[in-house]
């Protein structure tokens, strides 16, 4: 039996705060290690804000969901259902522009597997991105505002067109839905210059290009206002100043591209009356063959592409920079 020893008794007694310290900061530092440690109210500190957005959302899944499959389906509708089912049961998918993008019925065919199909199961993916619509204008707040998000999320919650679209299954709240993802994501590209917003530039514009035709006209759109917000940026530069003699032949070119297109359409406006005739036989012939007449347009914008390739090259270094 070992011997007491008041000397070592006394250090242990003495030594037992500083344990009793060390061992409560390792516990600390587990439980911050630890993310289901953490108290909840650190994840769910809510303000009114919040609160309103949350409700937006609740509101736009209810008057989205609600009874979604009892209205019977319409022309449109009955066509877009019936090619995905044939998709969906393996009889194959052909695109016809008729259709417009295939990304509809790969989208339906896709929840029919899922769930069954039914009327309400074919409107389930419209609805799904009708709820997404009225979400994604809180990616605005930094530039329209937190009041100027919320006032744009009600007014698609509440919109009779939005909410129509969204239980309806055609194209259009899907093309809507890319659409404001291309246009998000060059607010936040021109502002933070990270390749990840082009990323979702891309996906947003290829899906908006597989889903209905109107994409070209939000292409036009986008294109037309990054190119002159492009060019009213270079101009104020001196280094643009100073080379706008070398570029002066690319602007011709340009230029002349531009006249023969707009002097085709032109003459092709001004002679519609006169370029028929009735046949003897009771057809309608057009004077003259329609690609001969339709030669100073292809040229034009053959000379309009390569006088913009042009430009572009002279202007490389600044696009650079």
């Amino acid at each position: 039996m070992s011997e007491f020893n008041p000397e070592t008794e006394t250090e242990i007694i003495a030594d037992a705060p500083a344990v009793a310290e060390s061992t409560a900061e390792t516990a600390t530092e587990i439980a911050k290690e630890d993310v289901l440690a953490k108290p909840l109210n650190r994840f769910a500190t809510l303000d009114w804000y919040t609160i309103a957005y949350v409700g937006i959302i609740l509101v736009a899944i209810v008057t989205r969901f609600y009874d979604v499959g009892s209205r019977v389906v319409s022309h449109d509708e009955s066509l877009h259902t019936q090619y995905s089912y044939q998709f969906y049961n393996g009889d194959g998918f052909s695109h016809t522009p008729l259709m417009h993008g295939p990304f509809l019925f790969h989208i339906t065919a896709a929840s029919y597997w899922l769930f069954g199909h039914n009327d309400f199961t074919a409107r389930i993916p419209v609805a799904l991105f009708g709820v997404l619509l009225v979400a994604i204008p809180y990616l605005l707040r930094d530039w329209i505002g937190r009041k100027g998000a919320i006032i744009a999320s009600f007014v698609f919650l509440i919109s009779p067109y939005v909410t129509y679209y969204s239980r309806y299954i055609r194209h259009d709240v899907y093309v809507i839905v890319f659409a404001l993802i291309c246009f998000i994501s060059t607010l936040f590209y021109l502002r933070e210059r990270r390749d990840k917003y082009l990323w979702w530039f891309a996906a947003g514009l290829a899906m908006m290009y597989c889903t209905k035709e109107v994409s070209f006209i939000y292409t036009a759109i986008f294109g037309s206002f990054l190119v002159i917000r492009l060019l009213a940026r270079m101009a104020i530069t001196p280094r643009f100043r100073a080379s706008l003699g070398v570029m002066l032949l690319p602007f011709a070119v340009i230029g002349l591209g531009a006249l023969l297109i707009g002097g085709s359409r032109f003459l092709e406006g001004t002679s519609s009356d006169a370029e028929t005739a009735v046949m003897e036989d009771g057809e309608v012939a057009a004077e003259g063959d329609e690609i001969t007449r339709n030669i100073p347009a292809v040229v034009g914008w053959v000379i309009l592409g390569g006088g913009l390739f042009f430009l572009v090259i002279k202007m490389r270094d600044q696009l650079d920079d």
